[in-house]
């Protein structure tokens, strides 16, 4: 098995010029720290109040704060943008970027909902610039090895996979209990477990559909879940449960894989920065993997950076995350809610 080191993509010689929409808390968990490890340079920030963007540049390295959004779309020298904003306004900012020039890597969801995801994908069709979703893990070796030890029949016929996405409450001011916003935990975290399922789907004839879910709302708004629970199937049969909570007792996104000949368990697929172990085998004799443990954000940032220079096409597709929105809105009507709403992208300008 190729080691960790082995499987990132190599840092092309020229570094990304980055621009970033908004003085968000996950870039700087994110994107910034994968840059500045790179030697990408931070050329500018942006936020609804300029005063914030100036203390974030300064906080963080940018060369220069802007003075809003547009602005920063405007600026020559930036060639390729990050959109953290809440989710809401994803889509809409995204679009705006592609039709500035600029490549685009979107934090996830990239879309409130499919609809909005379709036009966005028709916006980005034929501009040669790159459109990508910020589903990290994907692009980290513990994902890719998952996809090898189901393809090598280790572990027989398989007769279900659990994915759980669960973190405790954030604060009743945060953003992501927003309808409006397009807020919610299946969007907040569960997404991540439905695009799992979407990725596994090539081992199993393609993408799953929902065939029945079941959503706790928050007292507050009874259209916003706080947990969702979905049980979908693959088209060869196989069964899958996922969990989504925006509500738990503690945070956890793993992933267990059943089969006639063992099982395969990952403790934490979103961030195995934090445990890089994947666990398989029979069950009176599992092997334990360590994949390494450097950041998914960096091999999300290679990937993207690979992409944008014509190197290797970004692993997460336009396809594949339009197939994990429509899950995403498949597993809200079947809880007897609503997709998010999402408005009407801007014309091209």
């Amino acid at each position: 098995m190729p080691s960790p080191a082995t499987r990132s993509i190599p840092v092309p010689r020229r570094p990304l010029r980055l621009g970033v929409l908004g003085a968000a808390r996950i870039a700087g968990r994110s994107l910034i720290p994968a840059a500045t490890a790179a030697g990408d340079v931070l050329v500018a920030v942006a936020a609804r109040d300029p005063q914030r963007a100036r203390e974030y540049a300064a906080e963080h390295g940018f060369l220069r704060a802007e003075s809003d959004y547009a602005a920063l779309l405007r600026s020559p020298d930036i060639e390729a943008v990050y959109v953290p904003l809440v989710n809401s306004e994803h889509a809409e900012w995204a679009a705006r970027a592609l039709d500035a020039g600029k490549h685009v890597l979107v934090e996830k969801p990239i879309a409130a909902n499919a609809d909005q995801m379709e036009a966005l994908a028709r916006r980005a069709a034929g501009s040669g610039l790159v459109l990508a979703e910020a589903f990290h893990y994907a692009m980290h070796p513990l994902w890719l090895r998952v996809h090898e030890v189901l393809g090598s029949g280790q572990l027989g016929t398989v007769q279900g996979i659990t994915i759980r996405s669960e973190i405790p409450a954030p604060a009743d001011s945060d953003p992501r209990w927003s309808l409006a916003l397009a807020g919610g935990s299946v969007m907040d975290v569960g997404c991540y477990a439905l695009h799992a399922a979407e990725s596994l789907g090539a081992h199993f004839g393609g993408t799953p559909r929902v065939v029945s879910a079941t959503a706790l709302a928050r007292p507050e708004d009874a259209e916003v879940d706080r947990s969702l629970t979905a049980e979908l199937t693959y088209p060869d049969g196989t069964p899958v449960h996922v969990s989504s909570s925006m509500d738990a007792a503690d945070m956890e996104f793993s992933l267990r894989i059943t089969g006639t000949a063992g099982a395969l368990d990952v403790p934490d697929f979103v961030l195995p920065q934090l445990d890089d172990r994947l666990i398989f085998g029979p069950a009176d004799a599992p092997i334990t993997e360590h994949l390494g443990t450097r950041a998914s954000f960096d091999f999300q940032l290679d990937a993207f950076r690979a992409a944008v220079r014509g190197d290797a096409t970004f692993p997460v597709s336009i396809t594949e995350s339009l197939h994990t929105l429509r899950l995403v809105d498949a597993a809200y009507r079947a809880a007897g809610l609503a997709p998010r709403p999402g408005a009407e992208l801007s014309a091209r300008v």
